[in-house]
Formats: C-alpha cells, structure tokens, sequence
C-alpha cells in the first residue's frame, strides 16, 4: 500500500517555497511593544473608532449618519478618520465631517495603497479604551459599541467579536448560538474570530502592549487574517457578542480592492504562503494542538485547491502553480489532512504525491450539493408561529449509492488512485452529519436572527437511480414578540446548512399559498407566502393591512363602525391607532383592538362614502362603502402582480389615446 507524507517539521518560511514566494518574511504586523497610550488615563474615551479612507463615496455619509446614531454618547467615543493620501476630495469631506464633530480627528497619509498603514496610525493615535475599525463602506449598527464595550469591560476582553451582517448575503457569520459568550478562547469549532476580518473590538492597551499592527508594504492580501491570528495568539479573553447587533459589512456595486485579490497569480501565491506562515509563527502554543492542523486543512481546501481549477491558466501558469504547491504541501503536516472531507483529501493527496497529471481529471468531479428547503403550513399557537421545514440536500453528479452507502463516483483513474492509497470515498457519514439552521433575515436591516438548528440527516437512494439525497426535518416555533430583534418590517426566512465542509444558504420555500394573521405582543403580524414562494413574515403592517382578508366584515353599531377580523388569531392584546380614509381624502382616526380572543377594527360612524383603512404608510384594499340609508357594503379588491398592474396602465393609457 503506498503511503502520504510530508517532509516537515511544523512550520516553514515562505521564500523557502520552491518557485514560490520571493522575499517575503512572516508575521510583519510584529512590533516592539509600543509607549503611545500605555498609560490609562482615569478619563479615557471608551471606544476609538478608526476608518482608513481612499476616494470615499457616499457610502462614507452612511457611515458617519450610523456614528451619529449611537447609543453611547459621543463624548464617549472618539472617531480618526485617516485618509491614505486620496486624490480626489475625499480629505475635504474628512475634515468637513469634523467641524461639527468635536470627537472626530482627521489625518491625511501619504499613499500607501492598502488599508494597513492608516489602520496602524490609527493604533498609535487612538485614546480609547478599546479600539473598532471600519472599513469606509461599512456602518454600525446603533447599539453597536454601548453594548460592546460593555461586555467587553464585563469580561476583561482582549478582543470582542460582533454580530455581522453582510448587504449581500444572508446568514452571513452566523452562530448557532441564542447569547453572548464572555470568553470563547478555547473554542475550536467554530473558531471564535471567525470569519477573519478587521471587523472587531481590540483592547488598545493589548495592541500596544503585544506590538499587533496590521502588515505594511504596498498590496497585502488578507492582511486582516495575519492581524487577527496575532491577536487570537495572544488573547486570554476573546469575547463574542450575539445578542445585539454590531457591523454592517456594506458590498457595493463598484469595485474594490478585495474584489483585485486574483489579478496577479504571483501576488496570490505570495498572500497564500504568507498566510501558512502567520499560522505557523503565531499558533505554537500547547493550547493550539487541536486547533493548528484545522487552520491548515481550512487554507488548503480555501485558497490552495481553487488554483487547480485551471482551464483557463496558461502552461507556465500551470507551471507555477505546480511548484508552489509542492514545495508548500512538502512543509505541511500529512495529519492536516484528515480535517478535510474526503473529495479534497483526494485532491491534496494527489498533490502529495506529485500526481499534478490527475489532479486536472479531478477537479470537474466536485459532487454539486444541492438544498431545498420547504416549509409546510405555518400555524399560529398560544406560544407563537410554528413551521416545520423540511430539508431535501441531493447530489445531482458524482455521487452514487452503492451497497447501502454513497460513495464518490470519482474518474477511473483518480479512483485507482484512492484504491492503492487506502483513502476512503465513502461519503455517508458526512451526508448523514449535516448541520443546519433556520435564520430569519429582516429585508430592511439587513440583520439576522435564528429560529432553530439542528444536526443530522437520513443519506437515502435516489428513485430509479436518481440523485443520491438526504433528509431531514426541523420544527420552529417563534414568538415574534418585540424582545428587541423583531421589529416591525419584512423577514424572510432562509436556511443555511453545512455538509462536506461546504456552506449552503437557500431561500425557505413554500407550496402554502395565502396569508395567516396573529396579534402578537400588541402588533399584527401576518406570515405570508411571498411571489418568489418563499416564506416570509410581515411584522406591524409594513407591506399589508390586516383588514385584507375576505372574511372581514363591517357594520354599525349605534354611532361605532365596527371591521370582524375572524381571520385573526389573537395572542394578545392590542390598541393600534390608524385611519380611515375616505374617496374625498377625509381622515377619521379608528383603533384596531384585540381582547377576549377577538379583533376588530373601531372607529366613529363617518358620513356616507367610501373609505379604506390605513395604518402607517399602508393602506387597504378593502374598501368600505356606506350609503346614505345605512347600509355598509364591503368591496374586496384583489391584490394584482406587477405584470397585472402595468397592464392595466397600458389599457388605460390605450383608452385615452383613443378618446383623442
């Protein structure tokens, strides 16, 4: 049988890397232990908040309208707005920002063209008790750093970890965790920095004190993960903040530098080495045992593998590729290994062994796993909305079933590779150990919250040989009170999940049609199912009125008009004011209320006419028409797509022109 290994010890140097990473020398955020700051005033600002700027964009207005918007007074914390020697009027608007701002500093830089060296200066300049950095994109969330530093000084925390979210993707950085956790440093998985970005609270003392800078010297790709594995290093508290939301990490549509990082392979290949480096350097402690041979299997199935994905690479490319990773894999620890699933244990194995001629037949057998998660008819019970969700995960290539178990359908000569090698392409366990969770994300906010997780699923054959899948089911109840992270607006519903070491987040889908209304701590909600199918939750009439409903009904009784809302079910008491609005554009204040198990909506008899029924910005469809004989005529009118109301628009428009 042949056997993998490597040469090894237990680190390497970069520009040791055959063909590889030329000059360039681990851990540069090292430095002596700095003076600035090392003495604690009695008076020092509690946050400093740093923001690097290079030709800013209004996203920079947002940024600073979310400063304003703190909880923690603004005496209490300090904003250095460091400019990296931008050619446009960027600086102008920094120092426009601070006129009216006695808390904000401004610096201009000259060019360095990356966010190290303003974020450094802002290190040694910063007066706080702890330090935040922001990207110039980016914004906090109001409560931000109140409650941040808050737990941060509760736990004596080196380094706190927020809750983030990202504009354009779901559940991102989520936790399967409901609390915050005053010190997570023996975590494992997951990792308690996770994901690796600047986007934290440090101890400014312990920056200063342990020399963390982030590394300088033009371009530095990823700089933020050398800078956070510095500091999780040294860390003896590493706090993460889940309850309340911190960071907003903003993708907008224009470029970035990060979205440059695959411009130049040299320049990759170096940020690959330098990081495997930082690793080495930085986690040889006892304490990191477990925790070193995961951050290397992480690299390598991240940032080494993708580069065999090399169609479009030219033969010195490929060349190129073939040399690093060689001399890269050759200092890297075979039982680093065993932390991948087994497709990339496969893959790295071929590497191992210098097979480069099969790793190109490899890489297109990737299994694509797909998810699709269904919701069944939501329900509202004396505890709150329950749902249960059913999840369907298929492989729909390169996975086969075969004697009772999936397994790898791998090409013919990769297979006899992993045949001779003795390494497992039995793939049912890492189906049948997937986890997963349903997270509700606000469509305004752009924040994320959990309703359940789970682990675990039936690997089962596909019918007729189709797909091999698996299954699981995953029961949610939420409350949807007001505990501070269900405000009024949009939630849709989403599951991520995480099988073979690979992230899926899918919309929850729905067959239900229709839409079930609750009053919950005192707020309508109604759960819906949204044109795209999924399911979605409508918290306080944002997008419709609870009176939308055929089984609503209105009369008179004495001087009171009186709307049945039977449709509804009530798990509370409530007293919501509104309006209604009549053809003329009158308005007469009603109430809707619920008590003793019933709502309705209330208001003074009004003159005969029409009216709808309007809370907040939104108004009903229903229409209510009373006469002047007393009668009272409900017109229900049917909610129309989009399709449906442009062409009304086109045949009204067609009429007039007829009439012309």
């Amino acid at each position: 049988m042949a056997r993998l290994g490597s040469r090894a010890g237990t680190g390497w140097r970069a520009d040791d890397a055959r063909g590889g990473c030329r000059g360039i020398h681990p851990s540069p955020f090292r430095r002596a232990p700095s003076s600035v700051n090392r003495v604690r005033d009695p008076e020092m600002l509690k946050v400093s908040v740093i923001v690097p700027t290079y030709r800013s964009t209004a996203h920079l207005d947002e940024l600073v309208a979310s400063l304003d918007r703190q909880s923690m007074p603004q005496d209490d914390f300090e904003v250095l707005l460091i400019d990296d020697g931008s050619p446009d009027d960027t600086y102008a608007r920094l120092a426009q920002f601070a006129k009216t701002r006695p808390n904000y500093r401004v610096f201009r830089l000259p060019p360095s063209g990356w966010p190290s060296r303003p974020r450094n200066h802002g290190i040694d300049q910063a007066r706080g008790q702890y330090t935040v950095f922001i990207d110039h994109d980016d914004r906090l969330f109001p409560d931000a750093l109140q409650a941040a530093h808050a737990l941060a000084t509760r736990a004596g925390a080196d380094v706190l970890d927020g809750k983030e979210s990202k504009s354009d993707t779901p559940c991102w950085a989520m936790r399967d965790i409901a609390t915050d956790v005053e010190n997570a440093i023996d975590w494992i998985e997951p990792h308690p920095l996770l994901p690796m970005n600047p986007h934290k609270m440090f101890r400014t003392a312990f920056l200063h004190e342990q020399g963390i800078r982030f590394p300088e010297g033009g371009r530095q790709i990823w700089e933020d993960i050398g800078f956070d594995i510095a500091a999780h290093a040294r860390a003896e508290v590493v706090s993460l903040m889940v309850e309340t939301p911190f960071y907003y990490w903003n993708r907008p549509e224009h470029a970035t530098t990060s979205g440059t990082f695959h411009d130049s392979l040299d320049e990759y290949l170096d940020a690959i080495a330098r990081v495997f480096a930082w690793i080495d350097d930085e986690l040889t402690q006892p304490r990191f045992a477990e925790l070193l041979p995961r951050f290397r299997a992480y690299q390598l199935r991240m940032r080494l593998l993708p580069l065999f994905r090399w169609d479009k690479r030219t033969d010195a490319q490929r060349a190129r590729i073939r040399d690093f990773a060689a001399a890269l894999l050759d200092r890297v620890p075979a039982d680093t290994d065993q932390y991948l699933d087994p497709w990339r244990r496969i893959g790295v194995a071929l590497l191992r062994a210098g097979r480069f001629d099969l790793i190109g037949q490899h890489m297109p057998t990737w299994p694509p796993l797909e998810c699709a998660p269904r919701a069944r008819e939501p329900r509202w019970r004396e505890q709150g909305l329950t749902v249960e969700v059913d999840l369907d995960w298929r492989y729909e290539r390169f996975v086969v079933w075969r004697g009772g178990r999936a397994m790898l359908d791998l090409d013919p000569e990769v297979a006899r590779f992993a045949t001779e090698y003795a390494l497992d392409i039995d793939v049912t366990d890492d189906l049948g150990a997937a986890e997963y969770a349903v997270d509700r994300r606000s469509r305004g906010e752009k924040v994320d919250w959990m309703l359940g997780h789970g682990v675990g699923a039936e690997p089962r054959p596909g019918s007729d040989g189709g797909p091999v899948h698996a299954a699981a089911r995953l029961p949610l109840m939420w409350d949807a009170a007001d505990d501070g992270t269900a405000h009024e607006g949009v939630w849709d519903l989403y599951v991520r999940t995480a099988v073979m070491r690979t992230r899926i987040v899918r919309r929850v889908r729905t067959a239900w049609q229709g839409r079930s209304w609750a009053i919950v701590d005192g707020r309508p909600v109604a759960v819906y199912s949204a044109r795209d199918g999924g399911l979605s939750v409508d918290v306080g009439q944002t997008l419709f009125t609870v009176v939308d409903d055929p089984l609503a009904a209105a009369s008179l009784t004495g001087n009171e008009l009186v709307i049945t809302l039977p449709h509804v079910a009530v798990l509370s008491e409530a007293d919501v004011a509104g309006e209604l609005v009549s053809s003329r554009g009158e308005r007469l204040a009603c109430r809707l209320v619920s008590a003793g198990g019933s709502a309705s909506v209330r208001a003074m008899r009004p003159r005969p006419g029409r009216y709808a029924v309007e809370f907040g910005s939104v108004r009903s469809r229903l229409r209510i028409h009373l006469t002047r004989a007393g009668r009272v005529r409900v017109i229900h009118t049917p909610q129309r797509t989009p399709r449906e109301v442009v062409a009304a628009l086109r045949r009204r428009l067609a009429a007039r022109l007829r009439r012309r």
